[in-house]
């Protein structure tokens, strides 16, 4: 990712050095020209840095994209990992049903051939006899009882002949019934198998997916980890420089200054968008203390003194880019960091309410904004015990 401050630090010392180029070993240059000409490429520098600020909020608001994509990579995977755990649960009742089909199939035709088979003989011996056997045996008893009693052993013969046949019938039926059950569970099975190799492909793109987002979630973890390292190396400057100050003659005077009397006033008319104290970093996955107060302030907004003082730091910094800094007296300071340009300068003397800079996005922030703190001694502090 593009550093704001180092960056804008090349733009302008590039652009100073083309600026003081022609007036290094040319003639004589009048003021009205040498102001025209400073003018312009100001006017240069202002649109480069602008182009370049764009490109910083347009690059750092990728991150909530990036944690947009993770989470939804994660979802569709843990969606496609379920349908894959069914379709697998699916397929194995199937083929369990298609197992019980086949054994249903396999005994109705092992029942149906050994029907047929006691048929064909009772055929065959039928046939060798001819067709006056039944009539001879009825035929040839000796007596009424005798042939009663061959009559019913004639009939019970034939409506055995005939229930055979109305089971083979049966059975032919049933072996076409189970053939059918059997081909639709293998048709089943087979769809679910197709389905299950499209859902591990889905699964497998998925996975890589989600790989390629946690890379670049791991890259952007290192990018913020240095931004935070920047903006804690920034408040401990400021810190160590207040402490400074305060040491000298000045400083002394002005720490024993009462606070003044009116309190402090909101820096810009804007609502307040993160307040002071620990949250947590969505990214990093842990919690780091918000050292002030954000104004969702938009881009090119006038901030103003929250209370009168003395511009202790006007300048550029690593993590809060452009920052300035107020003594208020009684070691309470207010620093306002991000802006996109500062109207005041250190050593200046200011009243509540002047316009000291422009809210912006330079150092570390997704998008145009107002970071303000309030300090004693130095140190952080809660600015909503203040304003």
């Amino acid at each position: 990712m593009k550093r704001t401050a180092p960056l804008l630090l090349r733009i302008v010392s590039l652009t100073l050095i083309l600026t003081l180029a022609p007036f290094a070993h040319g003639g004589p240059v009048s003021k009205k020209e040498k102001r025209l000409a400073l003018r312009g490429k100001l006017s240069d520098i202002k649109s480069k840095i602008n182009t370049v600020q764009a490109k910083i909020v347009q690059t750092r608001r990728s991150e909530v994209a990036i944690l947009s994509d993770l989470s939804q990579s994660k979802s569709m995977l843990m969606s496609t990992r379920a349908k894959l755990a069914e379709s697998i649960s699916r397929l194995a009742r199937v083929k369990k049903e298609q197992a019980a089909v086949k054994a249903a199939l396999a005994a109705s035709e092992n029942r149906l051939q050994q029907r047929e088979m006691f048929l064909a003989r009772r055929m065959a011996v039928n046939y060798r006899q001819g067709p006056v056997r039944y009539a001879s045996v009825i035929l040839g008893s000796r007596s009424m009882g005798e042939l009663v009693s061959r009559a019913q052993v004639v009939r019970s013969v034939v409506r055995y002949d005939a229930r055979l046949i109305a089971q083979i019938k049966a059975d032919r039926i049933e072996v076409l019934r189970w053939k059918a059950a059997a081909d639709a569970k293998a048709q089943q099975a087979g769809a679910l198998m197709a389905e299950l190799a499209a859902r591990q492909v889905q699964e497998a793109a998925e996975l890589n997916r989600l790989r390629q987002v946690q890379v670049e979630v791991k890259q952007r973890r290192r990018e913020f980890e240095g931004e935070l390292t920047a903006l804690e190396e920034d408040s401990n400057n400021i810190a160590s420089r207040l402490r400074t100050l305060a040491e000298t003659p000045v400083g002394r005077v002005r720490r024993l200054m009462p606070l003044s009397s009116g309190g402090f006033i909101h820096p810009v008319d804007a609502r307040i968008t993160s307040g002071f104290g620990m949250r947590y970093h969505p990214i990093l996955h842990y919690t780091k203390l918000h050292t002030g107060t954000d104004f969702g302030a938009g881009y090119g907004s006038t901030i103003h003194a929250a209370a009168s003082g003395v511009i202790v730091v006007a300048g550029s910094m690593r993590g809060y880019g452009n920052t300035i800094v107020i003594d208020h007296g009684g070691g309470v300071s207010t620093l306002y960091g991000h802006c996109s340009a500062l109207l005041v300068t250190e050593g200046q003397t200011i009243n509540q309410g002047d316009p000291i800079g422009r809210v912006g996005a330079t150092g570390y922030a997704t998008g145009p904004h107002l970071h303000f703190e309030v300090r004693r001694d130095g140190q952080p502090v809660d600015p909503m015990g203040y304003l």
